[in-house]
């Protein structure tokens, strides 16, 4: 790394910084690391580090965004309007990057990831469907926001029980779940009689229908 000093950008200095970081919870606990550690490690100056960050809590805050920027990328890859295409693209994101959940698992760090979750995913949201990107949570109705959160709260459930159990299902039998339950409870509701006059579900497979409820 020592040769590409002389080309320091933020971009570049906050990667090292992030780097030096994870290698370092690779080592030992979150909690021990010190300011100094992380900025030996990245080979800069313990001055730079506090031009970018207050704390190494701020760090890993940023080491969260992004990771969850990189899950925007990857669902913006998949077709995002249907249950199951954002299921696939979040299911596989995450077995891709297990590494770092699991790192802030062993760190005692999860809860830190969790607290900020609902924040991390309604920013990826809004770079998923860029019509949405300048509104803030407050611009969408109450039922459109509790959607959400139990959409979320949902995806994370199946996501952590997963992790922890090894990842043993694949990120497709995931999203088949996730059709299979909004599916099913679809035909148990007494009062919907779509099926039964049809013989098939308006939505397949479960189809997000475009815009948003106001």
């Amino acid at each position: 790394m020592n040769q590409n000093k002389k080309l320091k950008t933020p971009n570049q200095i906050e990667e090292w910084m992030m780097e030096a970081l994870l290698s370092l919870m690779k080592e030992k606990s979150f909690h021990e690391i010190k300011i100094t550690e992380i900025v030996d490690r990245a080979m800069l100056a313990r001055c730079t580090f506090y031009r970018y960050y207050d704390s190494k809590e701020e760090l890993l805050m940023r080491c969260c965004e992004s990771i969850f920027e990189g899950l925007s990328q990857r669902m913006g890859m998949e077709d995002c309007h249907t249950f199951h295409g954002i299921a696939l693209a979040y299911f596989s994101y995450w077995r891709e990057h297990r590494e770092f959940l699991e790192l802030l698992h062993e760190s005692g760090m999860l809860y830190f990831l969790l607290q900020s979750y609902d924040a991390l995913m309604f920013n990826v949201a809004r770079e998923v469907k860029p019509e949405t990107s300048k509104m803030g949570g407050y611009d969408f109705s109450p039922k459109v926001r509790y959607h959400f959160f139990f959409g979320m709260g949902g995806f994370w459930g199946m996501a952590n029980r997963w992790l922890l159990n090894g990842c043993k299902e694949s990120p497709e039998e995931l999203a088949q779940y996730i059709v299979a339950y909004l599916v099913e409870s679809y035909e148990l509701e007494p009062a919907c009689q779509y099926y039964d006059k049809h013989g098939k579900y308006p939505y397949d497979p479960c189809y997000i229908k475009p815009g948003n409820e106001f």
